[in-house]
């Protein structure tokens, strides 16, 4: 009979505790609760690591589900007055295995806080208003209203069929948003824009090392303005543009208009411009860019 050494023993030992160690890390909490809430609060989500979910329904109360990944010590989740936190406390140790996944159900006219480290958050459905920054995460935001302030460094921005006035801001990311805004601030650094402006009544928006892509028709009495540094404006615009239409590019950029036949002209501080009427210019559009071309095409509209 072959004897087992004491090596041996203390290895196959060591080996299973190891991998109990490592199957319960990365074995994750599972979530389902559920707090009634007071009308027209306000729900307060700060999460490390993972993807959150929150849609928008016509209950007054506020439901989580979901599962929970090893680095998260705790999930906080309580009222104070017309105040919810949703809170996932981090261990503050390395993570192992799958990030946490959130699912959020929460009243239409409760406002949304959040704050996210290595988060992805997609929102749907909130009529009440969105404030919230995120970093090395995401931010996916859709059929939501009223003042919508969004920021992520190190991640994307979308934003689609929405209203309200909106503030955005990406650092290292691109942003793109469409719908209809009364006011819409967007800056981006090294990152890209796509915006479609066809419902927005005043957008002004700016990248820096990035290119911005524009579509849609301005607006009768609409303000319209972009502007980009070390990058291009490329702006799709529709046959029939009613718009009274200003460009200008600087340190070496190039004007290239195909909508109009009037010509760039350039000032003796070498800078070129582009100033012309298209329909009944109604609207107003301005396009400044610093070390970068500006290109204003006819679109298939």
């Amino acid at each position: 009979m072959k004897k087992i050494s004491f090596r041996n023993i203390t290895f196959f030992t060591v080996t299973f505790s190891l991998m109990a160690v490592i199957q319960s890390a990365w074995a994750g909490d599972k979530v389902a609760k559920t707090l009634a809430v007071q009308p027209n609060g306000k729900l307060f989500i700060e999460v490390t690591r993972g993807l959150v979910k929150v849609k928008g329904w016509d209950k007054d109360e506020i439901s989580v589900f979901g599962e929970l990944d090893d680095s998260v010590k705790e999930l906080i989740f309580k009222n104070k007055g017309k105040k919810t936190l949703l809170k996932a406390a981090s261990k503050g140790q390395k993570h192992w295995g799958d990030s946490s996944v959130i699912k959020v159900y929460m009243p239409y006219h409760t406002k949304l806080f959040f704050n996210g480290v290595d988060a992805t958050f997609k929102l749907a459905g909130l009529q009440s208003g969105i404030e919230g920054r995120t970093i090395n995460g995401d931010l996916l935001v859709a059929k939501s209203a009223k003042d919508i302030r969004l920021s992520s460094m190190g991640g994307d921005i979308k934003l689609v069929h929405s209203t309200g006035d909106v503030s955005l801001e990406s650092v290292g990311g691109a942003i793109n948003i469409s719908g209809q805004y009364d006011k819409a601030k967007v800056r981006t650094m090294s990152g890209d824009v796509v915006i479609n402006i066809d419902e927005m009544d005043n957008i002004e928006a700016k990248t820096t090392s990035g290119d911005m892509y524009i579509s849609g028709a301005v607006k009768a009495d609409a303000e319209v303005e972009f502007k980009s540094v070390n990058g291009d404006l490329i702006y799709n615009a529709p046959k029939d543009l009613n718009a009274e239409c200003e460009l200008a590019s600087q340190f070496g950029g190039e004007i290239i208009n195909t909508l109009t036949s009037d010509l760039v002209e350039q000032s003796k501080h070498k800078q070129k411009i582009l100033k012309f009427v298209s329909g009944d210019g109604s609207g107003r559009l301005t396009m400044q860019t610093i070390s970068g071309a500006i290109n204003i095409n006819k679109g298939s509209k």
